[in-house]
């Protein structure tokens, strides 16, 4: 019996030994295939290493690429900023406000008014709360003007503090250069509701505080007062020191 003949398949010089144009000599039959068919480089994944395992990534070179990157780079200084790691914006700063006394209706808040009330220890303080728009607060101030005076020329240790809660405060000024008022004013802005008014319980206007020489509030007069009211509390106090 005669052995079988091997068949032979010719590979024709332009196919390439992987019949596909891949191999040496497929150069023209390739690009055929890339015509003809739109393939590109590997017509089957499995003839060369395939790229599925890769991640997908763009081009910093093209324009998405660079936007990419941008976006990226803009996303991390964000993220570095919040995370403390860029230099601290500069702390604000706050104008120191004017000592009391030395000019009419200083800016008081809470705070600040318990600071200036804290530098009086060892007198007699009258703290009056008013507005321009009362009327008794009107009728009243030049009986407080009266008792300050009366007691700074006799050299006791009392200071009257007038207290503009919740006012306007052009029309306040006005009103102290009119009365001619020269013991120190406060202007309390939130007033009666969360200012320095508010901190002393005042609901209502005029209202006059006593603060004994210690710093301890010794009372109150709820109404306009007169400057016997002013002046029998304040001997009061001066006398139990």
């Amino acid at each position: 019996m005669r052995p079988r003949s091997r068949q032979t398949t010719m590979v024709g010089p332009t196919q390439g030994g992987d019949g596909f144009g891949l191999g040496r000599g497929g150069g023209w039959y390739r690009r055929r295939l890339e015509r003809d068919f739109g393939m590109r480089r590997v017509p089957f994944p499995g003839r060369r290493p395939s790229r599925r395992g890769r991640a997908a990534t763009t081009n910093d070179r093209t324009p998405a690429g660079r936007l990419v990157a941008t976006v990226a780079l803009v996303a991390g200084l964000a993220l570095t900023g919040c995370a403390g790691g860029g230099p601290e914006p500069p702390a604000a700063t706050t104008a120191p406000q004017p000592p009391l006394g030395a000019e009419p209706l200083v800016a008081r808040s809470q705070q600040q008014f318990q600071a200036d009330l804290d530098g009086l220890r060892g007198r007699v303080v009258v703290v009056n709360f008013w507005a321009s728009w009362c009327g008794p607060c009107r009728e009243e101030m030049p009986a407080l003007e009266e008792v300050s005076r009366a007691y700074a020329e006799a050299g006791k240790p009392v200071t009257v503090i007038g207290v503009d809660a919740s006012d306007v405060r052009s029309e306040a000024a006005e009103f102290l250069g009119e009365v001619g008022v020269t013991y120190p004013t406060v202007y309390d802005q939130a007033g009666l509701r969360g200012g320095v008014a508010a901190s002393w319980t005042v609901t209502a206007l005029p209202q006059t505080w006593f603060v004994a020489r210690d710093g301890s509030r010794a009372g109150r007069i709820g109404g306009r007062v007169t400057v016997a009211d002013v002046r029998s509390k304040v001997d009061e106090l001066l006398a139990g020191s």
